[in-house]
């Protein structure tokens, strides 16, 4: 009776595991573009290869994906479905949610990161986000 006991509990949690796996997959890397009606702000900045793998593993979701909700849980918004004005002043806007160094943001961040001691994240444009094109 005992070992029977042992083996519908042993099922059971075998059975529960597959419900503690991610609901959804991370993408590891992205490509983060301005959008359409937002002009650069230099002419050499163009899309950004952005590591997201690397920041979620070092991250948690939360930091950046400040909207999400049991509602939306596991479903990939992009940054530009919220952060998509234009101009470099509008706090909200495109420019801002990854600039802003003050707030949190990808430059905010890093900047908190370096302050704090929890590494050395590139803090200048070229030699983080912005790669120089190479003629």
């Amino acid at each position: 009776m005992k070992r029977l006991s042992q083996l519908l509990s042993a099922m059971a949690i075998l059975a529960l595991l597959p419900s503690f796996a991610p609901a959804y997959e991370v993408p590891k890397d992205l490509v983060i573009k301005r959008p359409a009606k937002n002009q650069p702000q230099a002419s050499w900045v163009g899309p950004v290869n952005f590591p997201h793998g690397f920041h979620a593993v070092h991250n948690p979701c939360k930091a950046c994906h400040h909207e999400e909700s049991d509602r939306n849980l596991g479903q990939f918004l992009p940054c530009t479905q919220c952060h998509n004005k234009p101009g470099a002043d509008d706090p909200t806007g495109f420019y801002r949610a990854f600039h802003n160094s003050k707030t949190v943001s990808c430059l905010g961040c890093h900047k908190q990161k370096r302050l704090t001691g929890q590494g050395t994240p590139p803090l200048s444009c070229t030699n983080g986000c912005h790669k120089l094109k190479k003629h």
